[in-house]
């Protein structure tokens, strides 16, 4: 009797083990979404990744996804004298993409960048957008503007494509951190940013 309950309890154990290992290996793919929309608009975020997320944002315009990109950039700090929004629009005279429009930003957190982007997107009558931004932080970037935002549809695409490393993400130090710090701002805005009486915005 004690050996068939010290098995079950192995067994059980084993079970336990096996579902947590999976859960965790699946820590960095759940936290990935990439589902783009054909929309008014494409919205690069300041967590785009700079460059490959502005790649992407032009990839998916040429294919028709939408007819306008519009580039968040800082206004509130300078880095040598220019802000984030001034080397954004010279990287963009530079490189022959001026149809592309800055979005000047001023809040530091994704939950008030929601404010510039409304006002940028509502510039232009826009109805729907394509979020872009980083891979790790799709999934809680859609819900914030989801929430935030009910009275547009959202969609989001990940800044780079594929994402074999979120599969693989414990095996390089940085995705690994990147992968925790996500999860707990995740859990941040579940739990406590999501509660707050301001949340919906209008």
């Amino acid at each position: 009797m004690h050996r068939k309950r010290r098995l079950v309890s192995l067994a059980v154990f084993v079970i336990l083990a096996a579902g947590a290992l999976f859960l965790l290996s699946r820590a960095g793919s759940f936290l990935v979404v990439d589902d783009p929309q054909p929309s008014d608009a494409i919205v690069v975020l300041e967590g785009a990744g700079d460059t490959p997320g502005y790649d992407r944002a032009v990839l998916l315009k040429n294919q028709g996804y939408a007819k306008t990109i519009f580039l968040d950039a800082g206004i509130s700090h300078d880095l040598y004298g220019r802000s984030e929004a001034e080397l954004a629009a010279e990287f963009l005279v530079r490189t022959g993409q001026l149809s592309t429009q800055i979005c000047p930003t001023v809040n530091g957190t994704l939950f008030d960048e929601v404010v510039d982007v409304k006002r940028c997107i509502d510039r232009i009558g826009a109805r729907s957008a394509i979020l872009m931004t980083g891979d790790f932080e799709t999934r809680r970037t859609l819900d914030i503007f989801q929430k935030r935002l009910p009275q547009y549809r959202w969609s989001i695409a990940a800044a780079s494509t594929p994402f074999h490393f979120a599969f693989a993400y414990w095996k390089h130090r940085g995705w690994a951190k990147t992968v925790l710090q996500e999860w707990e701002d995740l859990l941040w805005w579940k739990l406590v940013e999501q509660r707050r009486k301001d949340v919906i915005l209008r």
